[in-house]
């Protein structure tokens, strides 16, 4: 089997996008990236100062690859290591009970402190587990074709396309979590007067 070169070009160009903005995401406030690392209950408390910073250089470096062309296999296979490595964190969580900490993912914790962050569910590891499938897709050998205007206007109005969808998905999640809220408000203050 072989990938369309246009193909390969848009996976590129979309883990170049997520990549680099969840790296700026997690660089503009460590301090509160290292605290939803500590949420996760993961790893020794001494560790996540490091970590804080070892992850967002990964994910900027990983970034730069794929917009790059840089090594493309090695990058497809580190990209799936990195969120198979999110997903098994988040799946530990949510396994545990404890969904009520911020994914981390960079889109959500940057607009709202409290109510718009999201919250581990089930639905942040199938959109994980999508993004593995769409990093193992580019380790399938592409062809050597050259692109024309054609196919770089094409990646271009996908890209554009998949980034707006990916917000979408994203902010139906906040949105859950802000409903979820005003729920447990109104039931909390419910019992509160009955």
């Amino acid at each position: 089997m072989i990938l369309d070169a246009a193909i390969h070009s848009l996976i590129s160009v979309i883990f170049a996008l997520l990549l680099l903005w969840a790296s700026l995401h997690k660089f503009s406030d460590r301090l509160q990236f290292q605290g939803i690392l500590a949420a996760y209950q993961l790893l020794p408390v001494a560790s996540l100062p490091l970590l804080a910073l070892f992850i967002p250089v990964v994910e900027l470096s990983l970034g730069l690859a794929w917009l790059t062309g840089f090594q493309n296999e090695v990058v497809a296979l580190a990209t799936v290591a990195l969120l198979a490595s999110y997903t098994f964190a988040m799946g530990i969580n949510i396994f545990r009970g404890n969904t009520e900490i911020d994914c981390g993912c960079g889109l959500s914790s940057a607009r709202h402190k409290t109510a718009g962050y999201q919250r581990l569910s089930s639905s942040l590891l199938l959109r994980n587990l999508i993004l593995i499938l769409a990093a193992s897709i580019a380790l399938i050998p592409s062809n050597e074709r050259l692109l024309g205007f054609i196919d770089y206007l094409n990646v271009g109005l996908a890209s554009v396309g998949l980034v707006f969808l990916y917000a979408a998905f994203n902010q139906l999640l906040a949105n859950k979590n802000v409903i979820d809220s005003w729920r447990k408000e109104l039931v909390s203050s419910g019992e509160a007067n009955g």
